[in-house]
C-alpha cells in the first residue's frame, strides 16, 4: 500500500485507511475464530497436526487478504501476536514447525532474489547509488543504533557491535522483489539500490564478523 502511496498517481484515503483497518481486523478475527473452533469437541486436533494449526491461519489470512484487498502484512503481524495471545499452546506447538518453514521460506526468496542480480543490473548503478548503499549501511544504521541504545545497559564496545551488525535481516530482500513487483514509476530504481546496499552488506558484514567477536572476547577475558 505504501508503494501505491508513494506513486505519482493521487493519494486515495479511504481505500488506504479501508487496507490499514482491514488488515488488522482480519489479523484479529481470523485467529480468533480458529482458537475457538479448536477448543470445540467438532474441530480439535490432534497433538500430531497441532502446529499446522497457526500455518493453516496464515494461508487463510493470506488468502482472505488477497480477495478483499486487505494489507496482509498488518493482517500477519497482528494474525501472530493474536494467536499468541489467546492460545499459548498452538504458539508453543508451532514454534519448532514455524522455524523450519521459515527458513525454508527466506532461502526460496533469497534465490528469487539472487536469480535477478545480473552485471548489467549493477552496471547500471552510477556512482550516486553506490555512494548512497555504503552511506546506508556505514552512516544512517550505525547511527540510528546509537541513538536508540543511548540508555541501554550495554558498554560502548557492545554499542558499537550493535551499531555495525544490526539490526538487519532478510525483511530487505523481500520488500525488494515486492517493491520491483509494483507498478510504481521507480520500483526498478529502489530495487537496484537495495541489490547494491544486500551486496555490499554480506561482504562487509560477513568479513568483520570473526573480527569484531575476537575483538568483545578480548575485552571480556581482561
Amino acid at each position: 500500500m505504501l508503494l501505491d502511496v508513494s506513486s505519482t498517481g493521487p493519494l486515495d484515503t479511504a481505500r488506504l485507511v479501508a487496507n490499514l483497518t482491514s488488515g488488522i481486523a482480519l489479523g484479529v478475527a481470523v485467529p480468533w475464530v480458529f482458537v475457538a473452533l479448536e477448543r470445540s469437541r467438532l474441530f480439535s486436533a490432534s497433538a500430531q497436526y497441532e502446529p499446522l494449526g497457526p500455518f493453516a491461519v496464515g494461508l487463510g489470512l493470506l488468502a482472505l487478504c488477497e480477495v478483499t484487498g486487505a494489507n496482509a502484512f498488518l493482517a500477519a503481524f497482528v494474525g501472530g501476536i493474536t494467536v499468541a495471545s489467546v492460545s499459548p499452546q498452538a504458539r508453543d506447538a508451532f514454534h519448532r514447525f514455524g522455524e523450519l518453514v521459515t527458513e525454508l521460506l527466506k532461502l526460496a526468496a533469497l534465490l528469487a532474489f539472487g536469480a535477478l542480480v545480473t552485471p548489467v543490473l549493477v552496471g547500471k548503478v552510477g556512482v550516486a547509488g553506490w555512494l548512497f548503499a555504503v552511506a546506508a549501511i556505514v552512516v544512517a544504521r550505525p547511527v540510528a543504533l546509537v541513538i536508540s541504545l543511548q540508555r541501554s545497559t550495554l558498554g560502548w564496545r557492545e554499542q558499537a557491535a550493535a551499531a555495525w551488525f544490526g539490526p538487519k535481516g532478510f525483511a530487505s530482500v523481500v520488500y525488494g522483489l515486492i517493491v520491483l513487483e509494483s507498478t510504481n514509476g521507480n520500483a526498478h530504481r529502489i530495487f537496484v539500490l537495495t541489490v547494491i546496499t544486500v551486496a555490499i552488506s554480506i561482504v562487509a558484514h560477513s568479513s568483520t564478523d570473526v573480527v569484531m567477536a575476537r575483538w568483545l572476547e578480548r575485552h571480556i577475558r581482561a
